[in-house]
């Protein structure tokens, strides 16, 4: 088995496919190019979180305005569920 010592060097040399081997330009991982897309997926999905949460609890917090506690409510510790 043969060791390559310079990476940058293997990857970058233009030499004949047949005799010494395939040689590899770029990158070589999986997924190559689809980086921007997956970061905009990402931000559009952290959008949509705050939203729905900022809506839920919204919700929550006008349902408690509602019921409108007394100063003294916290002593029962009586959750809602």
């Amino acid at each position: 088995m043969a060791t390559v010592t310079d990476w940058i060097k293997h990857l970058t040399t233009d030499t004949d496919g047949s005799a010494v081997g395939t040689q590899v330009q770029g990158a070589i991982y999986p997924g190559v190019g689809t980086e921007g897309v997956l970061v905009l997926i990402a931000v559009v999905i952290w959008i949509g979180w705050h939203v729905i949460t900022a809506k839920q609890e919204a919700e929550e917090l006008k349902k408690l305005a509602k019921r409108r506690p007394s100063s003294n409510a916290w002593k029962s510790n009586v959750t809602d569920g």
